[in-house]
């Protein structure tokens, strides 16, 4: 087997009828997984991959524990145990920490960081704790920095969230790998989505000049490294966070 043939692989992706998780749940499929597509607004994932056997559309809302828990038993029913978790879904948001709406802030966070490692938890005890398997957060490249590289990308809450995101999958890889389970993160950079709420013209005007390759990312472009971080090819890659950006951002 090809080491990025995901073929007998179950994915569960969160905000897979997002611009990032939508290319993801095609990718996936490419890569022969399984896919368990979660939203809760399923109509753009089940208009594209409409009869399509190896993916599973559930409704859900990742702060609903209850509801995590019934996704779980059906997609275990129906294509087995979860063995990859991409943890994709999230909320824009533009509030400053010195003087920002307070209620704003805190589902920033409760959607962006602790609903992540809620659902993290349950996957863990459900199937990675014995099984392994691969978990993938989907951050920012350019959030997680702080606000000195944030004229696009969101408030101060939300670079805030991504850079709690950031270190949450180090702590995780760290507290994880005795069980064979890697954490990555994937760090976008600027990348065309409905998150952005902006025609993709005016987002190339803006950012273009400043990305070495010349051109703001599309969805697609996050795929190759998600599909490879979840991969026997990266077997041995845990607590990174790899940048997705054109080189708007270079880490050493």
């Amino acid at each position: 087997m090809h080491t990025l043939d995901l073929s007998g692989k179950t994915v569960l992706i969160t905000g897979a009828s997002g611009g990032i998780g939508l290319a993801l749940v095609k990718g996936f499929v490419e890569a022969s997984a399984n896919v368990v597509a979660t939203d809760l607004n399923l109509e753009p994932v089940t208009n594209s991959m409409a009869n399509n056997d190896r993916v599973m559309s559930v409704a859900l809302d990742v702060s609903d524990s209850s509801k995590i828990n019934e996704v779980l038993i059906l997609a275990r029913a129906h294509f087995g145990p979860i063995d990859i978790l991409i943890n994709n879904a999230g909320v824009k948001s533009s509030e400053r920490l010195i003087d920002g709406d307070k209620k704003k802030i805190q589902h920033t966070l409760s959607i962006n960081t602790e609903a992540v490692l809620n659902l993290t938890r349950l996957i863990y005890e459900d199937s990675l704790k014995e099984n392994g398997g691969r978990i993938i957060n989907i951050g920012s490249s350019i959030s997680s920095r702080g606000a000195i590289l944030n004229y696009q990308a969101g408030g101060a809450d939300y670079c805030y969230s991504k850079a709690i995101l950031h270190d949450m999958t180090q702590l995780l890889a760290y507290e994880t790998a005795p069980q064979g389970i890697t954490v990555n993160a994937i760090a976008p950079g600027i990348i065309h989505t409905p998150l952005h709420d902006r025609p993709v013209e005016e987002t190339e005007a803006r950012h273009s000049g400043r990305i070495p390759l010349g051109r703001i990312g599309q969805p697609e472009d996050i795929v190759g490294a998600a599909v490879f971080l979840a991969s026997e090819a990266a077997a041995y890659i845990t607590g990174q966070v790899l940048h997705v950006n054109g080189g708007m951002v270079m880490s050493d």
